[in-house]
């Protein structure tokens, strides 16, 4: 066993903490992490509910991994604006909204 406790002796990647201030370089790391999970695509794009149930559930458990890796990047003072976001799409778009308004000079 590695010395990370993992049985395969794979590192498990650190997830950066977003506390509100920082954003770019955040939102840079948080894109290759779900890239490197194979995730940003569906971050990115969203999916179109298939008639095949079998890619459905697939494409659902894709996205609620991303979702709960985006929901654990975050410091609880900000979960909250992105607390209903019932995909990682809804809650990434929270984040470019967000982002924008605070480089225009509101706060998070």
């Amino acid at each position: 066993m590695g010395s990370n406790g993992n049985a395969m002796g794979t590192a498990q990647p650190l997830i950066p903490i977003f506390k509100g201030e920082g954003y770019a370089f955040w939102s840079i790391r948080m894109k290759t992490l779900l890239r490197s999970q194979d995730l940003w695509d569906l971050v990115e794009q969203g999916y179109a509910d298939p008639d095949d149930e079998g890619k459905l559930r697939e494409n659902r458990k894709k996205d609620s991994k991303a979702l709960v890796i985006i929901q654990q990047a975050v410091h609880d003072s900000v979960f909250s604006r992105i607390a209903a976001a019932a995909t990682s799409k809804q809650a990434w778009l929270i984040f470019c909204k967000r982002s924008s308004k605070a480089i225009q000079g509101s706060s998070w």
